[in-house]
């Protein structure tokens, strides 16, 4: 086993996750795939070896300390040290903030999103090799500000600089850290997101584009690579970034309220 390079994928078993689980797999790594459900852990490994590729899965909640304690723990028995590691698990919850009533929904995603990225980072650190690569999922809301997205902005925005403090961290050990902010996937947690969205979001028609997960991964690891730290693969995205650096502050609002969805008086 010494001579593999293993990759742990958080959220592996589904969406985005599978697909990097997938790509990573191409490109010489053994995936290590981490969810929630033993059942699609399961089934997600079954997936992957009746494509011919040696995958690896454990149960875990990434917001537990303990659990992500024991499963770090595991992987560090089996395979000693990690190349890459991808924290991509997490959730969303839509509707605005004054008509939210249960304050479990908004903890949520920053447990899950947010300490959920912190405490896995945590755990895997220590497994890290010399040259290793940390690619965090965040999300193009991590770096815009998206009405009806309040909890999950905020713990996405906190991945985002997060990412930074940890880029610079790791700097003296030769471990690159690369924070990934996509756009719309067509993923199952997009679907959920859609079929619980309020209805002046289902019905507007600003956000249009929409990338398979395999496409989205193979774009982010693609740019997963030398000196790069913030990915950006969608290019209305990019546009918006531009904007923000040779348009005066009100235009760049005038702009994204024009592009992005929001409620109505």
């Amino acid at each position: 086993m010494a001579n593999k390079k293993y990759a742990v994928i958080t959220g592996g078993s589904s969406g985005l996750g599978f697909s990097l689980a997938k790509e990573l797999a191409l490109r010489g790594y053994v995936p290590i795939i981490i969810s929630r459900s033993a059942e699609r852990v399961n089934k997600a490994v079954e997936q992957l070896k009746a494509q011919g590729i040696e995958a690896l899965g454990f149960t875990g909640d990434i917001s537990s300390v303990s659990e992500m304690r024991a499963v770090s723990g595991k992987v560090k028995d089996l395979c000693g040290t990690i190349d890459f590691l991808a924290l991509n698990a997490g959730v969303v919850h839509v509707g605005l903030l004054e008509d939210c009533t249960d304050m479990s929904v908004l903890t949520e995603d920053i447990n899950i999103d947010l300490t959920g990225t912190i405490i896995s980072t945590r755990m895997f650190l220590p497994l890290l090799a010399s040259g290793a690569r940390v690619l965090m999922i965040s999300s193009a809301f991590g770096i815009i500000g998206g009405a009806g997205y309040a909890s999950y902005c905020a713990a996405k925005a906190g991945i985002v600089n997060f990412a930074g403090s940890m880029r610079r961290e790791l700097l003296c050990k030769n471990i690159s850290v690369y924070v990934a902010c996509p756009a719309d996937i067509d993923t199952p947690q997009y679907a959920y997101e859609r079929e619980t969205s309020p209805e002046w979001l289902k019905s507007v028609s600003g956000r249009k584009s929409l990338l398979s997960p395999d496409t989205a991964a193979k774009r982010i690891l693609k740019k997963a690579t030398g000196k790069r730290h913030l990915i950006i693969i969608n290019p209305e995205i990019k546009l918006l970034q531009i904007l923000t650096k040779i348009l005066p502050e009100r235009l760049v609002l005038l702009v994204g309220d024009l592009a992005i969805p929001k409620p109505k008086a």
